[in-house]
């Protein structure tokens, strides 16, 4: 009767702890996808604070909810790299074996390097130009609740545009473009999606651009994406797109119409809506003078290292004058000393004659 009884009792214990992991496993997981960052991620090449200031600042004041903000950088100066660290912004130096490439090509592989060993770090991910991009709000809050995608913004006209036709057809062929022309353009400026989807895009832009010859500069990331997508028929049952018309992701550059503003000088799509990423608005003097109001023209704050700067310029100033005052002091001092010895050695001379006299 015991056996039975603790026979009974062992499997009652074990279907419990089953039931009780099926139901905790699934709340396990969404605490550790909760736990996870949304990541910014782009490159600078040589560009100034001025240049790149709205894309930093307007990232500021979009407040971004859990999320990091990297760049990898090349050709910098000490000012603009000191205001983008004091904002919080994570910057590493691009390393030395890509100098020679195209920048917008290799990002790719600079991504590919620093995530592959990140999916449990970061759960989406958005690439952006920094020259020309702006936010107005967290386009992350957007998709939060999409998951496995990867997201595309397409500017406001077709493959045969002279640009991306004469692009197309020197990379692929005459063939493949004649394929694609009347696809929208796929603007590589803005990528984003869940890390691992983007991350395989990123992998797969590199080796095209690789197979074609990194050193290339005539070999375009835009186009090995667009390939990728269209030609490839990659992420076909993933892929979220981003236009003028429905935004959150607004590409405006090619982009005839009149765009609309609220009251705040947001930039709205064709759906009335803030657009939360505006790419290419230096092609557009409304949006470049509403960019330089609101981002470019607010004074910069004043951190611990330019109080730390100034002071060590006015070390190096009082250095410096201390050593040429008493320089020039031991320098007459020097002199005076040399006088007197003449004036003695002149003096010696002359009762020398005078005794032989």
């Amino acid at each position: 009767m015991k056996e039975i009884f603790f026979i009974i009792f062992y499997f009652s214990i074990n279907l419990i702890i089953c039931n009780s992991n099926s139901i905790l496993l699934p709340n396990i997981n969404k605490i550790k996808e909760d736990n996870k960052k949304n990541l910014i991620i782009g490159v600078i090449d040589g560009y100034s604070w001025i240049k790149v200031k709205p894309f930093f600042i307007s990232y500021i004041k979009a407040n971004f909810t859990n999320c990091d903000c990297i760049i990898f950088y090349r050709n910098i100066d000490y000012y603009t790299l000191n205001r983008i660290r004091s904002l919080g912004i994570i910057a590493f130096e691009i390393p030395k074996q890509y100098d020679e490439m195209k920048i917008n090509n290799v990002r790719y592989k600079i991504y590919e390097n620093y995530l592959s060993d990140k999916l449990d770090k970061y759960n989406m991910v958005l690439h952006a130009d920094i020259r020309d991009t702006y936010f107005q709000k967290d386009v992350f809050e957007l998709y939060k609740n999409k998951t496995n995608f990867i997201g595309i913004a397409l500017e406001d006209g077709n493959i045969t545009n002279n640009v991306s036709c004469s692009w197309m057809t020197n990379q692929y062929g005459k063939e493949i473009y004649e394929e694609l022309k009347n696809k929208s353009i796929i603007c590589s400026g803005t990528i984003w999606g869940t890390i691992d989807k983007f991350l395989e895009l990123a992998k797969n832009i590199w080796i095209e651009v690789e197979k074609k010859s990194p050193y290339n500069f005539s070999i375009h990331d835009q186009t090995a994406e667009a390939y990728l997508i269209y030609h490839k028929n990659m992420f076909n049952d993933c892929v979220v797109t981003s236009d003028i018309y429905t935004g959150p992701i607004m590409t405006v550059g090619l982009s005839n119409k009149t765009f609309s503003f609220d009251f705040e000088d947001n930039l709205l799509n064709f759906h009335g809506d803030i657009a939360a990423v505006i790419h290419q608005y230096d092609r557009k003097p409304k949006i470049v003078e509403i960019v330089t109001k609101k981002f470019t023209n607010i004074p910069d704050k004043i951190t611990l290292i330019d109080y730390i700067n100034i002071i060590y310029i006015i070390c190096i100033v009082i250095i410096s004058f201390l050593i040429i005052f008493f320089s020039r002091i031991i320098y007459l001092k020097q002199k005076e000393l040399k006088e007197i010895i003449k004036k003695k050695e002149r003096d010696k001379g002359y009762k020398k004659v005078k005794i032989l006299k």
